[in-house]
């Protein structure tokens, strides 16, 4: 019995040190990094604590660390919301978050936007580690791309 509890001990501790190796990358770099491979760095800007709280309905101070961009166009659903909990509670929160604010941003272009329903639609919450990121973009899957390999372990 005492080999079965080493055992058991030995797998907890592995999963552990797999968890860690996960890389930890700037929210800001990160979402810089998007905007960058898209080509949209001058149609971005970042918003502020107090706008990130409004929007999203959240208090921004729980967060390690978040980036918020949203683009300057008139008419545009694009949004960049990148934020990383302290724990598992706060990342269960920021989830719904996410999810309520992506069903709200499609209910507000719906009937006048067809091509920015489109990309809400094609929208997916990424999420690595306590990192939960929603990208709504023309080409999610490039941007996805940056985020898979920010997070790339070798």
């Amino acid at each position: 019995m005492k080999k079965f509890g080493t055992i058991i001990l030995a797998v907890a501790v592995l999963f552990a040190a797999c968890g860690s190796s996960l890389p930890s990358p700037d929210a800001t770099e990160l979402a810089n990094e998007i905007l960058e491979t898209l080509g949209e760095t001058d149609n971005f800007i970042l918003a502020d604590s107090e706008t990130v709280d409004i929007v999203f309905g959240c208090d921004s101070t729980v967060y390690e660390d978040y980036c918020v961009m949203y683009s300057t166009e008139d008419a545009s659903a694009d949004i960049i919301a990148i934020f990383k909990s302290p724990e598992s509670e706060t990342q269960d929160d920021t989830q719904e978050m996410l999810d309520s604010f992506l069903e709200s941003r499609l209910n507000d272009f719906k009937g006048y936007a067809p091509l920015e329903v489109q990309k809400i639609e094609n929208t997916k919450l990424i999420t690595y580690g306590y990192y939960d990121i929603l990208i709504i973009i023309s080409d999610f899957d490039s941007a996805k791309n940056v985020v898979d390999s920010a997070f790339a372990t070798e």
